[in-house]
């Protein structure tokens, strides 16, 4: 995180005001949210692992066994167990790769992507709650803010998924 601050073009004493307003921020949401995200991932007895690896495939991009095992940092042996589990828990599909029948590509299952939209409706939901606090005034700030970060963030996606 820091050397994605560092990256922002602010002086010293802005990246430690902006740092601390996200801290507060994320504490403040993160109370409401991981109430309602342990009570839903508890359910499904999903771990935090197994609950990033659906959120990494929630672009759609189908992803070989070896391309998760590096977005995720484990070996591909370890990968296969994991995708193993999700798959019998009918959270991710296996996929024949169009372009080379002996490979196999795996994709969120559509239990998976209503899980994955639960939590963040939840993680939403935990964000407006607080800005509740905010007059209308700031309220549209914000919005005008988050506007803005959602299309920073899709610019960004589009990159990365182009490499």
């Amino acid at each position: 995180m820091d050397a994605i601050i560092r990256s922002v073009h602010m002086n010293a004493e802005d990246r430690r005001a902006l740092r601390e307003s996200i801290r507060v921020t994320r504490i403040a949401t993160a109370r409401d949210f991981l109430i309602g995200a342990i009570a839903s991932l508890d359910e499904v007895e999903l771990t935090l692992l197994q609950l990033g690896v659906l959120l990494l495939l929630d672009d759609g991009v189908p992803r070989t066994l070896k391309e998760l095992a590096e977005l995720i940092g484990r070996s591909p042996s370890a990968t296969s167990r994991l995708v193993d589990q999700l798959v019998r828990r009918k959270l991710l599909l296996r996929e024949e790769d169009p372009e080379d029948r002996r490979a196999r590509r795996v994709t969120r299952s559509p239990r998976a992507a209503r899980l994955v939209a639960e939590l963040l409706d939840r993680r939403t939901d935990a964000q407006i709650h607080v800005m509740e606090a905010l007059s209308d005034e700031e309220r549209a700030l914000v919005l005008r803010a988050f506007t803005l970060l959602g299309e920073a963030a899709k610019r960004k996606t589009t990159k990365e998924v182009r490499r």
